[in-house]
């Protein structure tokens, strides 16, 4: 079972899955990074999951973006506090597209709906990849 995790200045967009990805709502970065680090660490335990993939930003040009450095301090306390691996996704404009799939689909949404189909987005991304490079 994988959490993706869609990093934004103010919450964090989850989903959990292994095939078809479910979002989970959001956790605000507002709150104590401790806490917010232990809230993950339970979901990942009540979950067994195995990995945590999170979007890692990326310029047009492929170089990271601005917010890496942060998103790569947040990979370190997860791991640290889960024992589990963090895996970087590239992910560049996933609550954009977000955004595109909630207005074709009709739906009110607000940023917290956003930020968690970024994440599945961010997870079928994943998957898709891990797919391809175990069939070659």
């Amino acid at each position: 079972m994988y959490l993706a995790i869609d990093y934004g200045r103010k919450r964090v967009g989850l989903a959990l899955g292994e095939v078809q990805p479910r979002g989970l709502g959001t956790l605000d970065l507002g709150q104590d990074p401790v806490a917010l680090t232990a809230k993950i660490a339970e979901i990942c335990r009540k979950n067994d999951v195995s990995a945590i993939i999170l979007g890692l930003p990326l310029r047009s040009r492929g170089e990271e973006g601005t917010l890496a450095p942060e998103i790569r301090r947040f990979a370190e306390r997860l791991s640290r506090a889960t024992g589990l691996p963090v895996l970087f996704e590239e992910e560049q404009f996933t609550s954009t597209e977000a955004e595109g799939y909630l207005k074709e689909r009709g739906e009110k949404f607000g940023k917290e709906k956003i930020d968690e189909i970024a994440a599945v987005l961010l997870l079928e991304q994943y998957l898709a990849h891990r797919d391809r490079e175990s069939n070659r």
